[in-house]
C-alpha cells in the first residue's frame, strides 16, 4: 500500500496486510482526503479502526501533528506499530476496544472504519462526543445518516463503488443542506489493488 498524498506521498507502508483486515482503496483515500482537505497542520487524528493504519498514516502525510489508532488485533497493531517505524513515524497504537479509546480523548479528525456488518450510524453516534473538527465513517452505501448526530452536523455523503463516505462537522445546523441525508454518487471505482 502507498500513501496517496502529502509530504510522504508515494511511500509504501512496511509488511502485508493480515488476514481480516480491508484497507480502504487508495482512489477512496484520494477522495476522502481531497475533502477532508490536504492540510491538516496540528490536527490531532484518531483512527478508530487502524486496520493497516493506512488512513491514519494518510492524516500525518498531510501534515497532521499525532496519530491515535485503535486496533484490537494485535497482529495488525504489531504492523502498524512497523509500518510506522518504517516511516520514522511516532504513533500511538493501542490494543483496546474503539469504544474506549473513543471515551478516553478527543481529536480534531476521527475516523471510522468499523466492519461492514458493524451499525455504522451507532458507532458515529458514540465517535460524536470525540470529535473537535470533523468525523469521517467509510460505510455500506445505503445508510440514512441524520442531519446531525450530537453537535456535530452532517456536510456530506460521497459513495464510491462499493464504500461511501459520511462527514460531519462540528457546527450549526442552520448551515446543513435540506433533507434527511445527502448522497452523491461518484461512480463504481474498480478495485486497482493498492489497498
Amino acid at each position: 500500500m502507498r500513501i496517496t498524498g502529502g509530504a510522504m506521498r508515494g511511500r509504501v507502508l512496511a509488511g502485508k496486510v493480515g488476514a481480516g483486515v480491508r484497507p480502504t482503496k487508495s482512489r477512496v483515500r484520494e477522495a476522502m482526503f481531497s475533502m477532508v482537505g490536504q492540510e491538516l497542520d496540528g490536527w490531532t487524528v484518531l483512527d478508530a479502526f487502524g486496520g493497516s493504519g493506512i488512513l491514519g498514516f494518510e492524516a500525518l502525510s498531510r501534515g497532521a501533528e499525532s496519530l491515535t489508532v485503535c486496533e484490537l488485533n494485535r497482529a495488525a497493531a504489531y504492523q502498524i506499530r512497523a509500518s510506522a517505524a518504517g516511516l520514522k513515524l511516532t504513533v500511538d497504537v493501542r490494543t483496546r476496544d474503539a469504544a474506549l479509546v473513543l471515551e478516553s480523548g478527543s481529536w480534531d479528525l476521527v475516523l471510522l472504519d468499523p466492519p461492514y456488518d458493524a451499525d455504522a450510524l451507532e458507532w458515529a453516534e458514540r465517535a460524536a462526543p470525540a470529535v473537535r473538527q470533523l468525523l469521517v465513517v467509510e460505510h455500506r452505501p445505503g445508510v440514512a445518516w441524520p442531519k446531525q448526530i450530537g453537535s456535530l452536523v452532517l456536510e456530506k455523503v460521497r459513495r464510491h463503488g462499493d464504500s461511501a463516505l459520511a462527514f460531519y462537522r462540528t457546527g450549526e445546523l442552520a448551515g446543513a443542506e435540506e433533507g434527511a441525508v445527502v448522497v452523491q454518487d461518484l461512480g463504481v471505482v474498480e478495485d486497482d489493488g493498492c489497498g
